[in-house]
């Protein structure tokens, strides 16, 4: 016998058998929802006893209500609350997740590369050849958009667009030349529709140069110790010799992600930008889908080139939780399925919730 609610275990069989014998009812009425990562176990005035069951983290906690009965002799209400005593002990020796990876399905995957890490601690929760060298495509805006805030260029600086950025084809911001617009908009005009050109006008404004600025992403990876990430461009155009590895990718993520404007940008979804002189207004959709599709995530990069293949590193949290996913060289569609897998299997089987932050 156990007590159970569908899709979660929380008390083993021979708890189970004790309460049966003392006349306990169990049931599942509706009650609020868990926040927290501990178990709770307590009582109220009608001897109720509450208890999480972990159901898993794609959905909210549901409680188990055991009730106790009202012993007519002091001798059985004391035998009942030693019984209490040693069930809320049981629960404290429980793991902090009660799903635990072995019991949970490893995703398949389209992509040939891919790792799932959690955001608060980095600690590895998958890897598939996460070490392997791969071309990044876009996901390079993210280091690039890294190394913009690292360097505190002030978000409200007036940027004037080159020639040179306008000139870069692939996904743009629609920018124009001698365009003014804010450090601001252009990371939202890089990060969203995945504009080309709005990256190239950054990596000028904080160098004079984009090979000056790729020294810069290249000094950030090895202050990560991003040992299989090379850059040789600030948006991500195919180019021999630069790589990154799913992994590593994972890891600038989470770098980016701790800074409050990088957050804020990646999980929009919509943003109207105008120039400084109100001239041009650019409308800008951001296009990871998974965004769109899963109330989870929030943020980060898509990247799709002809050499690096689809390429996707996503963020989700929920409960307290937070993991990192990335996935390369998979198809076009395929990499938001992997994605969501990845990101689901990494909140199903991370147990690391911070007490701080």
């Amino acid at each position: 016998m156990l007590i159970q609610r569908a899709g979660g275990l929380v008390i083993p069989c021979p708890w189970s058998w004790h309460l049966a014998t003392l006349g306990c009812r169990i049931s599942r009425p509706p009650l609020p929802q868990l926040q927290s990562r501990a178990s709770l176990f307590r009582h109220n005035s009608s001897r109720s006893f509450y208890v999480s069951a972990f159901p898993g983290y794609w959905r909210p906690h549901r409680l188990c209500r055991i009730r106790l009965p009202v012993a007519p002799y002091p001798a059985d209400a004391e035998l009942i609350w030693k019984v209490a005593g040693l069930l809320y002990l049981a629960f404290l020796a429980l793991p902090v997740h009660a799903v635990h990876s072995s019991s949970v399905p490893v995703p398949s995957l389209s992509a040939p590369s891919a790792v799932v890490i959690d955001g608060w601690t980095g600690d590895l929760l998958y890897a598939k050849h996460a070490q392997v060298r791969r071309a990044p495509a876009s996901t390079v805006k993210v280091m690039t958009a890294l190394v913009v805030l690292r360097h505190h260029l002030p978000l409200n600086r007036i940027v004037t667009v080159s020639a040179l950025a306008v000139s870069y084809g692939g996904s743009t911001a629609g920018l124009y030349a001698g365009e003014q617009m804010r450090v601001r908009d252009l990371l939202y005009g890089m990060l969203l529709p995945s504009g080309n050109d709005a990256a190239v006008a950054l990596s000028e404004a904080v160098a004079g140069t984009p090979d000056r600025f790729v020294r810069l992403m290249n000094e950030e990876a090895a202050r990560l110790h991003l040992k299989h990430t090379h850059y040789l461009t600030p948006n991500g155009f195919d180019n021999p010799g630069q790589v990154t590895s799913a992994h590593d990718l994972a890891e600038v993520a989470r770098a980016a992600m701790h800074y409050r404007t990088f957050a804020r940008v990646v999980r929009t979804r919509t943003w109207t930008a105008r120039s400084a002189d109100g001239g041009f207004v650019h409308v800008w959709t951001n296009v990871n889908h998974l965004l769109w599709d899963y109330a989870a995530v929030d943020g980060i990069k898509t990247g799709t080139t002809p050499g690096a293949g689809a390429c996707l590193v996503s963020s989700a949290r929920l409960h307290g939780k937070w993991v990192i996913e990335a996935n390369l060289d998979s198809a076009y569609n395929a990499r938001y399925k992997d994605g969501s897998a990845l990101l689901n299997y990494g909140l199903l089987i991370d147990g690391a919730v911070p007490t701080a932050r």
